[in-house]
């Protein structure tokens, strides 16, 4: 009767040891911004310029909180471990706000709803963010940059493309950073152009 329950007792460890193995690494979930905090603008030498942000406004897909990738055919992937802070639209228009304060050097920079005072007015509609993990990572944006001045609108289109280094949902979202920063970069310059 002992030997029985002996093995017994055996075949269920080694039962319980070979379902571990099979279990391997269990994933954790990890969740990522497009907003990374900058060093405060520079001070502004006389009038600086003031500039509202946003609407940003985004495909329903990329409005989920898991990471969607792909886009090509129209075909996203939703990541299952890999998933936003935040809205994604709000999140955009804050790094979009942190790099226009760097790179026009003021900090009389607002978020959606538009501060009433503000010269310049940026509203983005973003097209299509996506890219395939391991190769690139895609940002198309439509933005109008109105002069609330009275010199009228500017519309452009950005397209941006940065390629990555591995397969990681970490450096597809640090590349979509800089494809954010390249998107704010060309609307500063609109910014400076118009306010010569």
């Amino acid at each position: 009767m002992k030997s029985s329950i002996a093995r017994a007792a055996l075949l269920g460890l080694a039962w319980a040891a070979l379902l571990s193995g099979c279990a391997g690494k269990t994933e954790t979930m990890s969740y990522y911004s497009l907003h990374v905090p900058q060093a405060s603008a520079a001070a502004p030498a006389g009038d600086a310029v003031s500039v509202s942000v946003g609407p940003v406004t985004l495909p329903d897909v990329l409005k989920q909180t898991r990471i969607a990738t792909g886009g090509e055919n129209g075909q996203y992937r939703l990541a299952e471990y890999h998933r936003w802070t935040g809205e994604v639209d709000r999140d955009m228009a804050r790094a979009l706000a942190e790099r226009l304060s760097q790179s026009l050097g003021t900090e009389n920079v607002s978020l959606f709803p538009w501060n009433r005072q503000s010269r310049f007015r940026v509203l983005v509609d973003v097209v299509a963010m996506g890219g395939s993990l391991g190769r690139e990572a895609t940002l198309t944006a439509r933005w109008t940059l109105l002069d609330t001045a009275g010199e009228g609108a500017v519309v452009r289109r950005t397209d941006a493309v940065q390629p990555l280094p591995d397969a990681e949902h970490s450096s597809w979202v640090a590349a979509q950073q800089h494809n954010v920063e390249k998107l704010a970069d060309e609307i500063a310059a609109a910014i400076k152009a118009a306010g010569n």
